[in-house]
Parts: structure tokens; sequence; C-alpha cells
């Protein structure tokens, strides 16, 4: 990955977009491990709605992986057996054991780990300030040689309830600040990425829909959408829309026309990247975009 109404659980700022992502593809699993012993799996149940509400428009993928490296990299080198020492306790107590320490009082931090180049390691900064700007000549994180990014790229802000939202700062038509998402619902207008290859998706209805191919000079190859379901996939995977491009799977990712509307799936490698349009809650350990530098940014509270 906006939250819009190509929402997304990411849940987006506004109430339509939600930008969620599940790592697995399932539903979404809540990154606060906070207990001595493991949890299980937290079901959400709500009183039941007068009316089904419709799914979410996008789908981020959550970094559940990317999430617990950066907590045992915080964490350092283990210390140094040590025999512990023995102590007393009631023998029949069933009591649970406590929760690990935490504030209670001051508003949680977050992790932000600076993807390396062909890699998943990278920089992990602690975010404890109440916004973060990344840019390529001015913020907290500065990216010079990254020519691609704008001058004052995108904000991390932390909202009055003690969450986060991630922010385009304006960075431009030929720019933008994209989320890695699951799946997303496709609009007039909407841009992807996959891989190095950007596209926009135009559709005046559900009858006809086309995929733009778009780089710094302009616009390239149409793609025709077909229903009921149309392939992405590198060229010489058999895909009816195929990209040169080394960094698109064979089949990438899928086309699929519902009765609501297109809606586009992931299916490759190097992920679907949407664009967001407005604020994006940062709710779930999530990865964005940023000219060509990859984030992984992992909420603590």
């Amino acid at each position: 990955m906006q939250t819009a109404d190509n929402g997304t659980r990411f849940s987006a700022i506004p109430a339509e977009d939600t930008f969620a992502d599940s790592g697995g593809g399932d539903t979404m699993r809540t990154l606060r491990q906070r207990r001595a012993s493991p949890r299980p799996a937290i079901a959400m149940s709500m009183h039941e709605p007068k009316r089904a509400p419709s799914p979410p428009a996008t789908f981020l993928e959550s970094f559940d992986n990317w999430a617990q490296l950066l907590r045992q990299a915080d964490k350092g080198p283990p210390p140094a057996a040590s025999p512990p020492e023995a102590i007393p306790s009631p023998a029949a107590s069933t009591a649970p054991e406590a929760l690990p320490y935490r504030p209670i009082i001051r508003r949680p931090m977050a992790l932000l780990l600076v993807v390396d180049d062909a890699g998943e390691g990278g920089e992990v900064i602690r975010l404890r300030g109440e916004r973060f700007v990344i840019g390529r000549t001015e913020g907290d994180l500065v990216i010079p040689h990254d020519i691609s990014m704008a001058s004052r790229h995108a904000q991390i802000e932390r909202l009055p309830d003690g969450g986060w939202q991630l922010s385009d700062l304006d960075s431009g038509p030929d720019r933008g600040t994209f989320a890695r998402a699951l799946n997303a619902k496709l609009k007039n207008g909407k841009e992807l990425q996959l891989g190095t290859t950007r596209f926009r998706f135009e559709s005046l209805d559900l009858t006809e829909a086309w995929l733009v191919e778009l780089s710094a000079t302009g616009t390239g190859r149409r793609h025709e959408c077909l229903a009921p379901s149309t392939l992405i996939g590198r060229t010489g995977g058999g895909c009816p829309i195929s990209i040169d491009d080394p960094f698109v799977s064979p089949v990438h990712a899928e086309l699929r026309r519902k009765p609501r509307g297109w809606r586009i799936e992931n299916r490759g490698l190097n992920g679907l990247w949407v664009r967001i349009d407005a604020p994006v809650r940062l709710s779930v350990p999530s990865q964005f975009l940023c000219g060509e530098q990859r984030f992984v940014f992992v909420p603590l509270g």
C-alpha cells in the first residue's frame, strides 16, 4: 500500500478505506503479543448487524515474520546463561504469571525498518516522537541518492489515540507512496505497481476496463481486462497481460470482475503495491514504498 474506497484494513482514515492485511491471506492477526505465554488467535466478535457489511476494498499484507525478526534484533544478543536461583513458591498455586512490563501512561513507540536492497535486513529506527518525515532532501530520514523520491515524500504520524498513520506529502503525480496489499478494489484512476512497472486502472463501467502502463515520459501500452478474470505475469509466462519486467513473477496477479466492480489479487513474489490516496492507519505490521525504498513499519503498542 490508502485506505480509501480502495479501502484497506490498514484501516484507512476515511471510514470506507481500510487497509488491512494478513500475512497468510486469512484473517488479520494482531501483532501485539505481549503475554508471557502464547495467546490463541483473537476472534473478533460483534452483535449480529442488521445488514451484512460490505467487504473491505483493500487488504494489506501484514508482516508478522518481519515484526518478529525486528523484535529479536532489537533485544540484542542474549546474556550469558547463569543458573537461576531457587525461589520458593506455593506448591498449589495456579495463578497466571504476571504480564511482561510495559508503560501504561506514555504512549507506545514503533519500529521502522529501512529495508536493504535485495534483502530482508536493514536499519531499524525507533519512533518515539509525534511524527517522522521521510524525504530525499528534508525530513527525519533523508535518502539523497533516490532520485525517484520527493524532497518531503511521506510522513508517519502518531494519532491522539496512540495509533499511527501513514500519509503521502504531496510527492507529485509521478511519484506517490505505495502500500503492499494482498488484494484491492479497483476504481477508475487507481494506480498500482507490479515489480517496477506502474499502471493506472481505467474503467467507466463493468463492461470495459484497461490497465495502462505508466512511465516518466507518459503512458505506454494499454492492456484490456477481460471478464470474469485476467492473469498478469512476466513475458513468457503465458498470461493474457504480459509484462517485460524481471521483477514480475510468471503469474503475478489476477484481475477479477465482481458484481460491484473489479478487484486485483496478488500472486507474485514481489507483491502488489497500491498507491495511497488518503492517510492510512497503521495498526498491523505493514510494508510501504517511497521512491524505490521499501520500509516495514511495526507498531509496538
